[in-house]
């Protein structure tokens, strides 16, 4: 019974496996993103995100330095706390560190979010500026001049000679 089983699951793995091999694409090398995959809104979130998920370690330990050093000044502290190892304060002490280290990685994230929308801005104008003065105006030109005009000038070129 157990060599029956044991070949039971043996063919019931295989028969999985040879069909998707079959029906599997030839590469398997992967396709790199291009520009347009993406809108731009969509690449402003994830950067945001990024930024502001990446800056709360370095927050956290600016803003223990900074909570520590205010404490001790209003004498609530003996010493600042170490940024590594806040232990030693208390539920409602870490609590408040923990929400000012997430407002602080959000505004980091914010201030980038609107430098970046600032320099798209400007590179925008630019190229906006730059492609208006390359416009190039064509001004059509006559084939042949009117006859009356000609004649108007050769009879004011020659009164002229005669007056001088």
């Amino acid at each position: 019974m157990k060599k029956f089983l044991s070949l039971f699951f043996i063919f019931l793995t295989f028969s999985f496996i040879i069909p998707f091999n079959a029906f599997a694409e030839e590469s398997t090398e992967p396709v790199p993103y291009s520009k347009e995959e993406f809108p731009q809104w969509a690449l402003d979130l994830r950067r945001f995100e990024v930024v502001s998920l990446g800056s709360i370690p370095f927050a956290m330990i600016g803003v223990v330095l900074v909570y520590g050093n205010i404490e001790k000044q209003r004498g609530h502290m003996s010493s600042v706390p170490n940024p590594l190892n806040p232990s030693h304060l208390d539920e409602s002490e870490q609590l408040k560190i923990l929400g000012m280290t997430v407002c602080t990685g959000l505004a980091i994230g914010f201030v980038d979010f609107t430098v970046n929308q600032i320099i798209r801005h400007n590179k925008k104008k630019r190229l906006e500026r730059l492609n208006a003065t390359k416009q190039v105006n064509v001004v059509p030109v006559q084939e042949e001049p009117d006859e009356e005009i000609i004649e108007n000038e050769t009879q004011s070129i020659e009164t002229e000679k005669e007056e001088n």
